[in-house]
């Protein structure tokens, strides 16, 4: 996922659109204050919030919390979609 790593003029958080992994949107907004970037990660299941993660760093770039957040939001996909095979075949 790419974001814009230029901060925008009124300060709000940068929205990239979701990003769409093994059925769930990926939401990710990144603030850059004067001492740390932060940011989140939403995720979203037929439209229903399913959990949130979140990073801030006071080295980092946007971009560099945006793709961390990403390859998080991929692994938790990843364990839910393992353990919802599991649950499927225990039946």
């Amino acid at each position: 996922m790419t974001i814009d790593p230029t901060p925008p003029a009124s300060g709000a958080a940068s929205r990239p659109s979701p990003s769409r992994y093994r059925g769930v949107d990926i939401r990710i907004d990144v603030e850059r204050t004067p001492h740390c970037t932060f940011g989140r990660a939403d995720l979203f299941e037929d439209t229903q919030f399913r959990g949130r993660l979140s990073i801030g760093s006071p080295d980092a770039t946007p971009e560099d919390v945006a793709n961390r957040l990403a390859r998080l939001a991929r692994a938790k996909v990843d364990i839910w979609r393992s353990v919802q095979r599991h649950r499927r075949s225990a039946h």
